[in-house]
């Protein structure tokens, strides 16, 4: 009695178990074909999250800097908060503008496209005809 308890879901499992890796393997392919990627192979660190992670850093290291700076007994710090802000507001800056650089492309889907994944489209396929006739 215990037997066809424990067969038969292991039995389904597995079966449910491959077909899910002929679907992913199966979606893969595609994905290949099309030149895409999937969502599971695009590293966590990618372009979008580094500018993000730089807009960020590099802000809270400057200022962080200046406050340990302050701390110093000699030190002039209006030049040095002013010094420090500029540096961060270039490091916003410069993080927004390639984190929109590179997120606007994600967000826009497939309108914005690389041309040199696909091919052109052509009108006429006759019009392109390179081989010579005689006639």
């Amino acid at each position: 009695m215990a037997i066809p308890i424990i067969l038969v879901p292991v039995i389904l499992g597995l079966k449910h178990a491959r077909l899910e890796r002929e679907l992913e393997h199966a979606e893969r392919m595609r994905a290949l074909e099309l030149g895409r990627t999937l969502p599971k192979d695009e590293p966590f660190w990618g372009p979008a999250r580094m500018s993000l992670a730089f807009g960020v850093g590099v802000p809270l290291g400057v200022f962080f800097c200046a406050l340990m700076a302050t701390h110093e007994e000699n030190t002039s710090q209006i030049p040095l908060w002013i010094s420090s802000g500029v540096v961060g507001l270039g490091g916003v800056v410069s993080g927004a503008v390639l984190a929109y650089r590179h997120l606007g492309r994600s967000w826009a889907g497939e309108h914005i496209e690389d041309y040199r994944s696909r091919k052109p489209e052509m009108i006429d396929e006759d019009a392109f005809d390179v081989v010579g006739r005689r006639g």
